[in-house]
């Protein structure tokens, strides 16, 4: 059975108030075979481009690439707050793509706002999702 066939099931606990009323049927639906081929696409790319710059410029020039990569993509903010990665952005080119985002705007300019800083940051260090287990 493949991955994407299989069911989804709940492994970690839910709070449907901070985050949400949760649907596994959206979670279980089949993705579309150009839909992989979509995602793969970048992946590709930059494998293509890593190999042709070893073989033209040798083992040097790709592993320097790859390392300002890492450290780019590593440059963040706090959960909640908007992190541009503008630096990350311009060493792969993605300042020169107009994808659907430059004229439809982003989830950064949405009118609702979204969840506050503290929920975020307790959903990503796990406070308050484990029941306090003392023994008494």
């Amino acid at each position: 059975m493949d991955k994407q066939e299989a069911l989804p099931f709940l492994t970690e606990p839910h709070d449907p108030l901070r985050q949400g009323v949760r649907s596994l049927k959206e979670d279980a639906s089949v993705s579309h075979p150009v839909e992989a081929i979509q995602a793969n696409l970048p992946k590709q790319h930059e494998e293509l481009k890593l190999k042709m710059m070893r073989d033209l410029y040798g083992p040097g020039l790709p592993a320097c690439c790859q390392i300002e990569t890492q450290i780019l993509s590593k440059v963040g903010r706090l959960p909640g707050l908007p992190s541009s990665k503008l630096g990350l952005q311009s060493l792969t080119g993605e300042l020169d793509g107009f994808g659907f985002e430059s004229y439809l705007g982003s989830a950064e300019e949405r009118e609702v706002p979204g969840p506050d800083l503290h929920s975020q940051m307790e959903a990503r260090l796990r406070l308050g999702t484990k029941p306090c287990s003392r023994g008494l």
